[in-house]
């Protein structure tokens, strides 16, 4: 047997609910001819004559009453099935979001309580970290912040602004590095503004970082605009999979005027 689309099984259904090929046209908003047309192909694919002519209209076959019902429920799965994923906040059970390591501080309390006046949910909010493009892929992690930089196909990146670089601490001090995982390890962004700066320090915690500034100087981010060295996008990152769902979508939109708006 051949495969049936979709339209010849709506135009049986119609027909068998109708009784009558001008009536199913009607409904369906087709020509009567296209209706005749698509019943004599069903005839020829199912090998019965499916309704017979009579002086009340058309009649369904036995076989006809019996697949009716059937072709009726199977399609009302298939449109089930395709429906808009439903969404409301307030049923969600966990939102996992990761954040590049400058902005855990000045974005982290915001984003939470914008969170939670939308949502009662378990809000966990980690630091990126190498695993955490394998956590999205695996839907963990429902989105990331972090540089917009190359990334795999299977991630997704909406630039959502751009930052610069300043040089923050004491300049009589030591050059303090801060490692940001996945975006500085092999490279020295602050050469760029000074190539005879030369890392005294290396750490990769900004909790640190604030605790060494009296004596020493080191290279932030800023998204002042009147700072435009070494500038970097920032994007929200998820699963490109996940680019259209409503749960991402909602996060997206509720997350970045956050982002945007703080200052650090």
């Amino acid at each position: 047997m051949k495969q049936l689309n979709l339209n010849a099984l709506t135009v049986f259904l119609t027909l068998y609910h109708s009784g009558s090929t001008q009536k199913a046209a009607l409904k369906l908003a087709r020509s009567q001819s296209y209706v005749s047309k698509v019943l004599a192909h069903l005839r020829e694919e199912l090998d019965d004559p499916l309704f017979i002519r009579t002086s009340s209209g058309l009649e369904p076959t036995s076989y006809a009453k019996v697949i009716a019902p059937k072709i009726k429920e199977a399609m009302e799965m298939m449109r089930f099935a395709i429906e808009p994923e439903s969404f409301n906040p307030l049923e969600i059970d966990k939102i996992t979001i990761h954040l590049a390591a400058p902005f855990i501080v000045p974005i982290g309390k915001q984003l939470i309580q914008t969170i939670r006046s939308h949502t009662p949910a378990v809000i966990e909010l980690r630091e990126w970290t190498p695993h955490s493009e394998a956590l999205l892929n695996e839907e963990l992690v429902d989105l990331g912040v972090h540089a917009l930089q190359e990334r795999p196909q299977s991630i997704y990146q909406r630039k959502i602004m751009s930052v610069s670089g300043q040089y923050i601490g004491n300049r009589k001090g030591e050059f303090v590095k801060t490692i940001v995982d996945n975006y500085n390890e092999n490279k020295s962004i602050y050469q760029q503004m000074d190539t005879d700066i030369k890392p005294g320090i290396v750490i990769d915690n900004y909790y640190l970082l604030e605790q060494l500034m009296d004596e020493h100087y080191s290279y932030s981010f800023a998204n002042d605009d009147n700072k435009t060295n070494t500038p970097t996008d920032v994007a929200v990152i998820c699963k490109a999979a996940r680019r259209n769902s409503p749960k991402v979508q909602w996060l997206m939109n509720i997350c970045t005027p956050v982002i945007k708006q703080t200052t650090w």
